[in-house]
């Protein structure tokens, strides 16, 4: 019949048995980081956040660039209306006839500045400049 020192013994070793092999888990564990630290190893968990990233960087984008679109779009809108507007006083003034009045010189200056404007505003136009693609 088995004694209690043999159970004793035979906890023991089992107890160092346990934190032998947790301490081999451990070493393991290093190991294999520094193994994929020197060798650009990735895991599962690192593609996973790397995934992450990329797809926030992407969605960020996509809402940057949805709100150049719309200032894009806008800035169209207002040129149409302008060209519209020029177009109308141009063909006021063909239609005038006789001499330069004082109301002919008006439109003259009203069609000047307002190509002024429309200028201005293409060329503020073409000095915006969509976000730049993320990166990964």
């Amino acid at each position: 019949m088995p004694d209690e020192r043999m159970f004793g013994k035979l906890s023991e070793a089992i107890s160092q048995l346990v934190l032998a092999l947790r301490g081999l888990r451990e070493q393991k564990q290093i190991e294999f980081e520094w193994y994929k630290s020197h060798h650009g190893l990735a895991t599962k968990n690192d593609l996973d956040k790397m995934e992450g990233r990329i797809m926030s960087k992407i969605g960020d984008f996509a809402e940057a660039q949805n709100a150049f679109n719309d200032r894009v779009d806008t800035a169209i809108t207002g040129l149409q209306g302008d060209i519209k507007a020029l177009n109308d006083k141009i063909t006021e003034l063909q239609n005038s006839a006789g001499q330069i009045t004082p109301e002919d010189q008006a439109l003259l200056d009203s069609l000047q500045a307002r190509g002024q404007t429309i200028a201005d505003k293409l060329e503020a136009l073409d000095a915006l400049t969509p976000p730049v693609p993320p990166t990964t």
